[in-house]
């Protein structure tokens, strides 16, 4: 019986894993370690508010798509998909509100990066006692401390302020949806310079067809996903199963043939090439009609030589 969830091992991840296990340094000074393909030099954001947190696998789909519509020139720092899976969770909404808000993003032009990277107020903290001269020393949060998930949570605001009128304040959508992580004045800068943005264009975007295909786009973005996260064991399972497909691929089966005739037939000797007295039956009925003919061996002729020309024969 097939397995619900059959992984497909890839040849990329065979590669790796074989390499890793068979790498051997061509000296012995000391060498760097490897690095993993799916390593990346950019800081994440953190994966989820809180590690037992139950996350709705409904909208696991709609934070992929979610995520990938946050602007990568915003901030050096990348957004991570469990960060929108939780805050898609707090906020409990419906799937057409959430549509909203991916078209909001959707439609988002290249001024916005900058905007948001030059305006966006910067939170304050006054440093730990081992730092902090007596004199009240702060330091300025930096423009890439400032986790972009803060992007999907304002263009959620927006479209919950669009369709219901019975809003929250700001500190309780800080609060609920954000668990403190952005200050309120940061949510509602995010949310202006989305609005300016867009021109103060919301109502546009809430057509039929826009929403269908939003919701179609985070259907597709679920099923699309494959997970990027291995262990050794994996390693192992890709690679014997890699193997096996290999095997099998070289490895035949004789089956019965014309003439009832197994094939492949054994290869045959050097007595049995000479001429077509050993043909098989099945080589004789798909040619029939045409004359056989036994080869008379000829003999051999000597192979010739070269010799150089003498002067008489060129004409000298």
């Amino acid at each position: 019986m097939t397995p619900p969830m059959a992984r497909c091992p890839s040849t990329s991840s065979f590669t790796e894993s074989y390499f890793t296990k068979t790498y051997v340094p061509l000296s012995s000074l000391p060498t760097p370690p490897l690095s993993h393909s799916r390593n990346n030099s950019r800081q994440q954001s953190p994966e989820a508010f809180s590690p037992g947190q139950v996350l709705d696998p409904e909208l696991f789909g709609p934070a992929i798509h979610l995520t990938n519509l946050i602007p990568t020139s915003t901030s050096l720092t990348s957004a991570t998909v469990p960060l929108v899976h939780s805050i898609l969770t707090l906020s409990n909404l419906p799937l057409e509100t959430i549509a909203l808000a991916v078209s909001i993003l959707d439609s988002l032009n290249t001024k916005f990066a900058l905007q948001w990277r030059q305006g966006c107020p910067l939170q304050v903290h006054t440093l730990p006692p081992p730092f902090n001269d007596g004199e009240g020393t702060l330091e300025t949060q930096h423009i890439d401390e400032v986790h972009p998930e803060i992007i999907v949570l304002a263009a959620l605001v927006l479209a919950v302020k669009f369709l219901d009128d019975r809003q929250q304040s700001t500190k309780e959508y800080a609060e609920d949806w954000g668990r403190g992580i952005w200050s309120c004045q940061q949510i509602n800068f995010t949310q202006r310079c989305l609005l300016e943005n867009l021109g103060y264009r919301l109502v546009p975007l809430w057509q039929e067809d826009i929403i269908l295909e939003a919701l179609e786009d985070m259907e597709r973005a679920g099923q699309q996903h494959e997970p990027e996260i291995y262990d050794d064991d994996d390693e192992d399972w890709e690679f014997e199963n890699y193997r096996h497909r290999v095997l099998d691929t070289f490895a035949g089966k004789a089956v019965l043939g014309l003439g009832n005739q197994l094939t492949p037939v054994e290869t045959p000797l050097s007595e049995n090439i000479k001429g077509t007295r050993d043909v098989s039956n099945e080589t004789r009925i798909a040619f029939k009609g045409m004359q056989i003919q036994d080869r008379a061996p000829s003999p051999r002729e000597p192979f010739p030589l070269f010799m150089e020309p003498s002067g008489r024969e060129l004409g000298y």
